[in-house]
């Protein structure tokens, strides 16, 4: 079996960083994380990278 797509529950300390590193990593697979919290999804998806909802040394880059 082939996975090609991966959906996480959570976009918070965990999910958030844990999906990113998972989606620079994997090209293949899609990936997406959903939340009960839009302002999260929305600070993940907005372009300026020092708006993201969770502090980890590096993860803009990872983001980016």
């Amino acid at each position: 079996m082939k996975i090609s797509r991966i959906c996480c529950i959570g976009a918070g300390y965990v999910g958030g960083p844990t999906m990113s590193v998972i989606a620079q990593q994997c090209p293949h697979i899609t990936v997406t994380v959903v939340d009960v919290n839009e302002k999260r999804i929305a600070a993940w998806n907005d372009p300026d990278l020092s708006r993201l909802p969770v502090y980890e040394p590096g993860l803009d880059e990872v983001v980016a």
